[in-house]
Order: structure tokens, then sequence, then C-alpha cells
């Protein structure tokens, strides 16, 4: 359906239009629940302080007894320089950031935590997160289904979403993937995900930052179109244009981290001019706000006599009582637990297809190699003379697999983690939710590259074409390859790619040292044996070479200068140590260590997003 934004309450003419576009009015004014029944959320804040220790000893004053009221219907504008504390009293009304912060927070006269702000509240910062290989539409599409209650199909969705890339001016880019987007489209598809339903409480981290004139009209219209359902909608806003600045029903200007002015647009030259600041004709308001608030010599002490005065006459506050949380409903999601993990299962396989690093390229290289080692080691596993190259070979296949499964997903990780931050602070779904799908969704490549590796090298180095002993050795890789991938989930969720591409291999090279290949198990000193039975390189190399070598192997092909049983060839590298079901038994230990650690780490990082 396509609509110009100047025309978007418009009845079109056709009876399925006039139905259609009550749908979409109806999905704009709905969260989930019937909008009529929703509470209109007012918030105000008295005297918040928040200081910062920049050295041991030294604070610094971000916000200074700051005071505002944020009302239902009406979009508001906070302005102010930088440093002036503008994202810091956002990340605190958000209830995002849970620092340790001096003052009140009053909900609809109710003085309330940090948590239940949360709860009420969508923040979109100024860094979003977003998948890099989903679509425009897709990205929307996704976003309704896990945003809007499962009673809307996909025709009401894709109504809103249709409505919203038109506002938002994305049809240009409609199919196009997010990491070939501009950054101005970036940032208008960021809000769009969000707004798709009718928020109770908008924060917007400077929303027009890197946008052109034209697209910042575009999102302060939507924002201000949004606020008239009843949402309270609160932006910063670096220097707007006069013309954004008419779109604007409230200000609240910061500076120095002190509030001179909170109220209504049309007041702000009267209070200013009250001060003794008077702003010239035919001047936009807001350029000369920021001028006399940058302005170091200026007298601000008459701003502060009048922003108290007001404070005084009760225009921010009235008398409150403390929630204790009895009218403030536990925290839920829009779909339940299944249809939360159909749509991210959908979303992870759609990522899979596309992604060129961790699907494809990872994929070749595994056939690749395989190929290489089959033409270098062909036929060793058939020759007696040649077992300790083929000893060499099967070590080789294990260090290929781990670093060629842990190292791309330690290198994409970090962004998918910071999307499901993001996600999940908005109350997109949950947590455990969100563990299984990507446990699920990774576990097919998990099992289809060390498969097809070990096929063509098995065939090729001549190994014992024995059902039992494939089977073997093909388990022994997959479960090497699910712990090498989980431990570069772990360290891509902790750390930053820079830093995780550091650590996989220092932290391996003890691991590998004490496998059994560089020495054997009676000759490793004492105090480091404890490190073999950590080594997950020793279980994986013990594992395949009991189940080529073990259970009563036939004699090798002998040459006349050699001839070796394969007993005797584990014997002399002192296996077995312990059994075969032993070295499974530990791989599958250390894959359960490690997605505890994953999920942890995940809680950990939730847990700092709101600190």
């Amino acid at each position: 359906m396509e609509q110009s934004p100047d025309n978007s309450d418009e009845v079109l003419k056709t009876e399925q239009c006039e139905v259609d576009l009550a749908s979409y009015q109806k999905l704009l004014t709905e969260n989930n629940e019937n909008y009529d029944e929703k509470k209109k959320i007012s918030i105000e804040f008295i005297n918040l302080k928040y200081r910062v220790e920049y050295k041991k000893g030294n604070f610094k004053d971000i916000l200074n007894d700051v005071s505002g009221k944020f009302l239902p219907g009406r979009l508001t504008a906070i302005l102010g320089p930088s440093g002036a504390g503008k994202t810091s009293l956002l990340n605190i009304l958000a209830g995002r950031k849970r620092i340790e912060s001096q003052g009140c927070i009053i909900m609809n006269e109710l003085k309330i935590s940090s948590q239940t702000l949360q709860k009420y509240c969508c923040y979109i910062p100024q860094e979003f997160a977003l998948m890099p290989l989903l679509t425009v539409k897709e990205t929307l599409l996704i976003a309704a289904e896990l945003k809007l209650n499962s009673t809307y199909d996909l025709h009401a969705r894709e109504l809103v979403i249709n409505e919203i890339g038109n506002k938002l001016n994305l049809s240009d880019c409609w199919n196009s993937t997010v990491e070939k987007l501009s950054g101005g489209e970036k940032k208008r598809l960021s809000i769009g995900v969000e707004v798709i339903t009718s928020p109770l409480v908008l924060f917007l981290d400077e929303p027009t930052s890197g946008l052109d004139s034209v697209s910042s009209k575009q999102v302060i219209e939507l924002l201000h179109s949004l606020s008239q359902t009843g949402c309270t909608i609160v932006c910063s806003v670096h220097q707007p244009s006069s013309q954004l600045f008419s779109l604007f029903d409230d200000i609240l200007i910061l500076g120095q981290g002190k509030c001179f002015y909170c109220g209504p647009r049309d007041n702000i030259v009267d209070h200013f001019n009250e001060a003794g600041f008077i702003c010239p004709n035919f001047y936009n308001p807001a350029e000369y706000v920021m001028e006399v608030i940058t302005e170091k010599r200026a007298d601000f002490s008459i701003l502060e006599k009048l922003h108290a005065n007001k404070k005084r006459e009760n225009i921010f506050y009235s008398e409150t009582k403390n929630d204790n949380d009895s009218n403030i409903k536990s925290r839920r999601y829009a779909v339940s637990d299944w249809i939360q993990l159909k749509v991210l299962l959908r979303r992870s396989f759609i990522c899979i297809r596309r992604d060129n690093t961790l699907t494809k390229l990872r994929y070749v290289t595994h056939l690749i190699v395989a190929l290489l080692l089959g033409v270098v080691f062909y036929k060793f596993g058939e020759v007696s003379s040649k077992v300790q190259s083929n000893i060499a070979c099967i070590f080789f296949i294990i260090l290929f697999l781990f670093f060629a499964n842990s190292m791309p997903a330690v290198q994409l990780f970090p962004t998918e983690a910071a999307v499901f931050v993001r996600e999940n602070s908005n109350n997109w779904y949950s947590l455990h939710i969100y563990y299984i799908s990507k446990v699920v969704s990774d576990l097919p490549l998990q099992i289809l590259c060390p498969s097809s590796f070990l096929i063509i090298v098995y065939y090729l180095t001549g190994q014992p074409w024995e059902v039992t002993r494939f089977f073997q050795s093909w388990i022994i890789c997959i479960l090497l390859t699910i712990v090498a991938q989980s431990l570069g989930i772990a360290t891509g969720a902790a750390f930053n790619t820079d830093i995780g591409m550091f650590l996989i291999p220092a932290f391996n090279i003890p691991m590998f040292l004490f496998s059994g290949f560089f020495l054997k198990f009676g000759e490793m000193p004492y105090c480091f044996r404890f490190l073999s039975e950590l080594s997950y390189f020793r279980y994986a190399f013990e594992g395949i070479l009991q189940a080529i070598y073990g259970s009563d192997r036939r004699i090798f092909n002998c040459t006349i200068e050699m001839c070796i049983s394969p007993r005797r060839i584990l014997k002399q590298l002192n296996m077995p140590s312990v059994n075969y079901l032993t070295t499974n038994l530990a791989l599958i230990i250390w894959t359960i260590i490690l997605h505890i650690t994953i999920y942890l780490v995940l809680r950990w990082k939730l847990h700092v997003a709101a600190k």
C-alpha cells in the first residue's frame, strides 16, 4: 500500500484500503494489549544527581539537582551541548543504567525503581546494533512478529512495516541487507524496529544524528505522530533546525549538568527573556539557547532561580507515594515462547544461509583442506612404515577442526551479542529462548562441516574403512567441533573481536602441548599432568587413535624395513590411558561447561548493560 507521509491519515476510497488503513491505525495504537485499557505514563524526576570518579578521590558532577517532567501525548526534546549530561539522564530515566544516582523518579505519582522503569520504557541508543545479513524488510518483519501479539496475521504485520518504511523513507533500500545501508538508513531502521508498536514510553539518544535535513524531518514527524497516540516520547537532539524545533511540544535545557528550563516549547523564549537573555526576532530559539548555554561567561544564576521557583510552585511534581510494585505487572513478552523460538530460528537460518564467512567460506575451507591432506598423506594409513606421518596427519585433523570452527565464531559473535542485549533489554524475547535457538541453529553446520571433511580425509589417507571405526572417529570430530565453536562463542561474547582473536590461540597452546602428541603421557612433568587431564585435544587425539588403531585391528601392510602391530603403536604412545567412552564423556563435559559459560556471560552482559 503506497502512501505519502503527509497523507498517512487520509481515508482511501476503496473499501479494501479503508479496512487496511483501519487495521494499521489499530496496530499503531496497541502494544500487546487493548490500548484503551493502558495507562498513559507521565515521568517526573526530582533533584537527580549523578557523579563519576574520573581519578581516585576526584569526582565530576554529570547531573546536579536536575528536575523536570515528561508528559504523555507530547514529544519532548532534551537540548544541551556535549557533556551536558543528556545521555546520562536518558540512561537513568530509561532504567538501562542502574548507576549510583541520587534523587527521585516518579511515574504516575508513584516513586519507582529502575527495574520498574525498564518494564515500560523502550530505549534507542545512539549506537544501535542490527543483524547485518537481514534485509530492511526482514528486520522490520521479524521485529513485528516478536513485538505484535499473535492475534495479528502476516498481512496485518506487513501493513505496519510498509507504513513505517514509507514514513522513514526506507522504500529504496527495502530489499538491501543492513550491512549495505548508509549510516542514515541504519539510523532510520533502528527507530523503525522499535516504533512498530506504540510503546508506553520511548527514549531516543540523538535519533537525527547522521541524517540529512529531509530524513531528520521525517524521523521527528514520525515521533510526533506517534506521541499523539498517548505515548511519552523523549529524545536528545543536537542543534535542531527551526523546522525541527517547531515539531517538539516540550523542551528540556541541560547545561553543565544543570537544568535551566523544562516546559512547553512556546514558553522557552519568554523564560529566557525573563532571565535577561533576549532572543532576537526571526532567530532560531534552539540555536540561541545553545549559544547562551555554551557561553562560559554568561550568568546562569537567574535561570537557575527561575527553574527553582517553578519547582517550588509544584509545576513538576505533587505528593507521591512509594511504589511497592503492587500495580506493576511482571515482565512479559508479546508472544509465547514457542513463537519466539520459531522466529529466532528462522532469523538464524536466514543469516547462516547468507553468511559468506561462517557458512560458505567455512564449508569450502573444510573441503579444500580435506583434499590437501588426502593428497599429501595419500594411503599413509595402510602402510606400517608411515605410521608416524599418519599420526601427525590425525593430530593435524584435530587442530584444523578446532581452529577452523572457533576463530570465525569469536570474530562474528560480538555483533550478534550486541543485538541480543539490545533486543532483550527492550523485551523482545527471553534469554533462555534465544539461547535455545542459538544452540539449535548452530547444530547443522557443526555436523555438516566435520562430516564432509572426515569422509574425504578418511578415505584418501587410507584409514581402515570399517563402519565402527569410522563412526567412532566421526563422533570425536563432531564433539570437538562443538567444543571449538562453543569456546569461540564464549570468548566472543565476553570480549571484543581483537582480544578474542588473541585469547583463543594463547589459551590453547598449553592444551595441545599436553595433548599426548608432543609429549607422551608418561614423560610429562608431574606438576603439569593436570593440564593433560584438562586438555580436550588430548581426549580427541586419543579417541581417534583408539578408533583407528584399537580393538585388535589387522596387521598393516608390512615392508622389509618395518612391520609393526596397531596394538604396539598405541603402547608406544602410552595409550590407552583412558577408554574410548571416557574420551567422549570428557568432550561432552567440556561442551556442557562451555555452554553454561556462554549462558552466564550473556546473563552478565545483560546485567552490565543495566548497571
